[in-house]
């Protein structure tokens, strides 16, 4: 018989002690366990006496199956994870995720197919959102401890890899996601409600009974957490209850039944208590928001929000100012602050303070990052915009960096009367430009985006165009050299159709009064004006800066002799080296431009002379700042690495390095390949190579056993030079104008015939140097006809040719005969020239193995000093003395020694004389022989 059967008669005492205990069993347990019941028999008072004396000491248990027991595993560690991760305790977040992972996937096979709790997805949405999505950067990671840091870099990888496989789940919750904690409590109690449900069908109602919390667990928290009053009653209820449950018999009172009236309105007290401990509504609409946590400030009180008035703005602003710099501001929460006092402004003075701050602000908030992101630049520039227009309209007010603070509150006030700043517009326009540039040096140039970020250089140039508008009226003289130069940067590069462009659009964006600086006009005109301005006023960088960029826009329009002479006029090339980096680098681009320019215009010399200490160098990238390149001697370290890439200009600004090359090549080209000719004719002239670069690349090309085509710049043009020292001017012509790099000079095809010209004159030269030993005279018509070029143009070649004593000849010009003169016979071929000079070395070779039998022959002695020996009496015992005397050093017979070195030596060198003059003779001899058998 079991002991749970009980009578009517049960004892007062245990049924008002075991129905006092049911109902906080019943609030506290989600499940009842089953319980079996039977008829009861004569034997109750048996059984009651039994369910006495034990029901004291026995403890109630409750029974769980798996699926419970891993859903409630579940909702605990994923609210574990989410309030970790909002205090940023990645390290807690990390272990509690290892632990999920097993349990869930237990979970999942119990599931059988049905949904996963919403708390969880809602978790790794979190997770995936706080992880990848919103990331950290590194100001942030280095305020974390370091196992934090380790953990987050760990649960970034892990995201990526593990919500793939519960990305369907996630992103259904994206579209109706879970905020609040009751809905995730409902969403894991409705599972547990399904088995129980299911459960109950599978038992009589007759036989069992299952309680159900109705209270969610969110609602069941709050009420434990919540005052103890909430659970006190009063002894009206308490007695109605007891009274209620007295009046029950057996295992009835604990059936399900209707709820009474009383038991109504003390559920409804109740539920009006636990309102009344709810926060507010804006709170909760931030509890909601932030995954049902309340925002608490220091030392853990609730956050309140602030009123804000156009009187108390001063103090706040102060306050956000003070904590600026320190370690643990927000500045994202700095930024929103200040927009909400921007709101409240009440008058111009107190709207620029606080645009002022937020600019800076904006500023601050992408420290750390490689580049400031667009949105935070665009809002940045937003906010300039607005200060500008805030000068622009209340013409009273004037910043300054040297101005006084306006800490106090006389601001409200402010009636339109004239009044001054402290601030510095000039460095916000500074910050702005220095963050664009930056942006592009980091972008991808050959991608979308670098073409869309330069959409953005024309409202920063009307921004420039206005802030040096108010300077003007301002009149702050050094901010409004700064700025200017900061308006020629974006000019002086581009061609004038481009800028043509850029000066309309911003003409339709300006807001602000003509300029008295520039009085407008073409673009030539506007440049000049600027440039002008910084050579009356401006500092001497600024000065050489706005020279060098003025230069270069000259060449760039093909102005080369205006360039050139600035360049000498300025003096620039003699105190270039004590500028600081970006100048030299500027320098170095006004150089390779000028070079370009003077190429285009036919100027084959002074394209050489500009370009060739830049690429002899071999650091064409650094030294135009267009790339860090390897250098075999030198291992940059990552700072000076990381400081070079700062100096990159950005991609649209770069010179083409291939044209560069291609056209000192060519100028190389066309002015070594006749200097060699020349030089290979008459012996007498120096043979150090003009360019030692193209030299070395042209006996590279010779030493090659097989050559194909050309295929790149270099290939074309040192296929051409060979074809030049050839005298074949047509294939040269057509390698040249094979390269495709010309297309990129707006006047192609002029340039390509001007190189056919210059081929077709160098060739001729070429050719008279080469074979001006085997004529003695040449018609000018048949030079005419074999180089395509006129007669008179000939004609003026070959005057000047003579007249510079480059060929030992005179022009007839009755005869229309180039005649050369008998000193050109006498300078042999090149075959000829080569023969003598083996002579000679045959000679030279021939001496020293006479000098070295006779040392062998005389025991190692010359033969004058046999001679001197002769005169003393012979070789003998006087010798050895004086050998081995010389041999100890110092001595009576060093003088000896000394002496017969004296006589032996000038006998040596009268016999070598004798040898010399026979040698001079021979080779007399042979010359005459062959020039007499050449007469």
């Amino acid at each position: 018989m079991s002991r749970f059967f009980q009578n009517v008669n049960d004892s007062e005492s245990s049924d008002s002690d075991f129905s006092s205990s049911s109902d906080s069993e019943i609030s506290e347990n989600e499940l009842e366990q089953k319980q079996k019941q039977t008829s009861t028999t004569a034997s109750g008072r048996f059984a009651r006496a039994a369910y006495d004396s034990e029901s004291d000491t026995d403890v109630k248990r409750v029974m769980k199956n798996p699926r419970e027991k891993q859903m409630e595993e579940t909702v605990k560690l994923s609210t574990d994870i989410l309030k970790a991760m909002r205090t940023d305790e990645w390290q807690a977040v990390s272990v509690d995720y290892e632990k999920l992972l097993p349990v869930v996937k237990k979970l999942t096979n119990l599931l059988k197919g049905d949904s996963l709790p919403r708390v969880f997805i809602r978790c790794l949405a979190k997770l995936e959102d706080r992880t990848i999505k919103d990331g950290m950067n590194k100001e942030q990671l280095s305020k974390l401890k370091a196992a934090d840091a380790r953990a987050f870099n760990k649960m970034k990888q892990r995201m990526r890899k593990d919500n793939k496989s519960y990305a369907k789940d996630i992103s259904s919750y994206r579209e109706n996601p879970v905020d609040s904690a009751d809905e995730e409590a409902s969403a894991a109690n409705a599972v547990v409600e399904s088995d129980s449900d299911d459960e109950d069908q599978a038992v009589p109602s007759t036989q069992t009974a299952r309680a159900v919390p109705k209270a969610k667990q969110a609602a069941r928290d709050s009420d434990m957490d919540s005052d103890d009053s909430q659970w006190d009653m009063d002894d009206s209820e308490v007695s109605s209850s007891e009274s209620e449950d007295e009046r029950q018999v057996g295992f009835s009172r604990w059936l399900k039944k209707a709820p009474t009236k009383d038991e109504s309105s003390v559920k409804k007290t109740k539920k009006d208590r636990s309102q009344r401990s709810t926060p507010a509504p804006a709170a909760q609409a931030d509890e909601d928001e932030d995954d049902g946590f309340t925002t608490v400030g220091k030392g853990g009180k609730v956050a309140k929000k602030v009123e804000v008035t156009a009187e108390s703005l001063n103090k706040h602003l102060k306050a956000i100012r003070d904590a600026r710099g320190r370690k643990g501001t927000d500045k994202k929460e700095t930024v929103v602050m200040l927009d909400s006092l921007l709101g409240v402004a009440g008058n111009a003075l107190q709207r620029c303070k606080v645009l002022m701050t937020l600019i800076s602000a904006q500023f601050d908030e992408s420290s750390g990052q490689s580049y400031m992101p667009v949105e935070q630049w665009k809002r940045s520039q937003s906010s300039i915009n607005e200060l500008l227009s805030t000068l622009e309209a209340n013409r009273q007010l004037s910043i300054f960096e040297t101005a006084d603070a306006h800490d106090d509150d006389s601001d409200v006030a402010y009636a339109g009367e004239e009044a001054t700043l402290r601030g510095s517009v000039v460095s916000f326009i500074d910050r702005l430009d220095d963050e664009f540039t930056r942006s592009l040096q980091t972008i991808d140039p050959h991608t979308p985006d670098y073409i869309e970020r330069m959409r953005d250089s024309v409202p920063l140039y009307v921004t420039i165009a206005r802030a040096q508008s108010y300077f003007e009226r301002a009149g702050l003289q050094e901010s409004l050299c700064r700025v200017v130069l900061r308006r020629i940067e974006h000019l002086y590069y581009r061609t004038d159709q481009v800028n043509s462009q850029v000066e309309a659009a911003a003409a339709a964006l300006k807001t602000s009064g003509e300029s008295r600086i520039v009085s407008g006009g073409d673009i030539e005109s506007v440049v000049h004006g600027l440039c002008t301005f910084l050579y009356q006023h401006a500092d001497p960088l600024l000065r050489m800066r706005a020279m060098l960029m003025h230069i270069f826009n000259h060449a760039l329009h093909k102005r080369y002799y205006v360039a050139r002479d600035l360049l000498l006029m300025s003096h620039i090339q003699e105190s270039a080296h004590q500028a600081d980096i970006n100048t030299q680098v500027l320098y170095n681009r006004a150089l390779a431009q000028m070079g370009l320019a003077a190429f285009r215009l036919g100027l084959v010399r002074e394209a050489f002379e500009h370009t060739v200490e830049l690429m002899s160098s071999g650091h064409q990238r650094e030294l135009l700042a267009q790339g860090v390149g390897q250098m075999r001697t030198q291992q940059l370290s990552p700072a000076e690495e990381q400081l070079q890439r700062q100096r990159q200009l950005p991609f649209h600004i770069n010179i083409n390095l291939e044209l560069l090359e291609c056209v000192f090549l060519t100028a190389s080209m066309l002015i070594e390949i006749p200097f060699m000719a020349s030089a290979n004719a008459n012996p007498e002239t120096r043979r150090t190579a003009t360019c030692r670069v193209f030299r070395r690349m042209l006996d590279y090309n010779e030493r090659q056993v097989f050559l194909g085509p050309p295929e790149n710049t270099r290939d074309h043009i040192m296929a051409a030079a060979k074809a030049l020292a050839d005298g074949d001017w047509v294939a040269a012509r057509d390698f040249i104008q094979a390269i495709k790099i010309w297309s990129l000079l707006p006047d192609c095809e002029e340039i390509k015939d001007m190189m056919a010209s210059k081929i077709q004159i160098e060739a001729l030269r070429t050719y008279l140097f080469t074979y001006s030993t085997q004529f003695e005279s040449v018609g000018l018509d048949d030079l005419a006809t074999m180089f395509d070029l006129p007669r008179g143009k000939v004609y003026s070649l070959l005057a000047r040719m003579v007249y510079q004593d480059e060929l030992q000849a005179s022009l007839d010009e009755v005869s229309g005969v180039l005649v050369f003169s008998r000193a050109n016979f006498e300078a042999s071929s090149r075959l000829q020239q080569t023969a003598l000079m083996m002579s000679n070395k045959v000679n030279a070779f021939a001496d020293i193995n006479e000098r070295m039998f006779e040392l062998k022959n005389n025991g190692g002695q010359a033969p004058g000093d046999r001679q001197g020996n002769a005169d003393q009496g012979g070789r003998g015992q006087g010798d050895r003395d004086s050998r081995s005397n010389y041999q100890r050093g110092p001595g009576g017979g060093n003088r000896d020694a000394q002496r017969n070195r004296k006589d032996g030596g000038a006998g040596g060198n009268r016999n070598n004389n004798g040898r010399n003059n026979n040698n001079n003779n021979r080779r007399g001899g042979g010359n005459q022989q062959r020039r007499g058998g050449r007469q």
